[in-house]
């Protein structure tokens, strides 16, 4: 009898334990702190720009990552030394919202484990990518397909490194 007692007592304890976690990460998710919260920075080193336009340098910013507000500034500089700065706020429902300090429009969408960007340009370029973050959390991988208006395509993989 006092076997069933402990395994019962053992049981309530992991499910209490298992209840604690599950709001814990419902009261980040709430709070803004989804997958791509937090400071990233561009690890020029380990990234493959795919014969696209390097840069130099990049830091983005996210205030928020919700289905209800994905909220980012960005600040980089080009390969050759201009520095170019935008911000985005918006829904994760797939739908167009602009980028302030750009033509560009970018729609998100989220599922477990992944963010998808679609950006369009007011050249006609769309570039699509998905964002992942490594299971420790100090590493995002930001893959994507930049197609041109010509329809030539560029495929490229940028890692960041979270520093907050």
């Amino acid at each position: 009898m006092r076997k069933v007692s402990l395994r019962i007592w053992i049981a309530l304890a992991l499910l209490a334990l298992a209840s604690g976690a599950i709001t814990v990460q419902l009261s980040a998710q709430a709070a803004g702190h989804g997958l791509m919260s937090g400071t990233w920075k561009l690890n020029v080193a380990k990234s493959n720009f795919g014969g696209g336009p390097k840069l130099m340098a990049m830091t983005v910013k996210v205030a928020s990552d919700t289905p209800e507000l994905i909220q980012f500034s960005v600040d980089q500089t080009t390969g050759n030394g201009y520095t170019v700065s935008y911000s985005f706020k918006g829904a994760a429902d797939g739908k167009d919202y602009p980028i302030t300090g750009s033509s560009s429009v970018y729609s998100y969408t989220e599922e477990p484990g992944m963010v998808h960007e679609t950006q369009k340009d007011a050249d006609g370029t769309v570039t699509k990518g998905d964002f992942t973050v490594s299971a420790n959390g100090k590493v995002g991988t930001w893959t994507y397909t930049v197609t041109n208006p010509g329809g030539t395509a560029v495929h490229s993989k940028l890692i960041f490194d979270h520093t907050t």
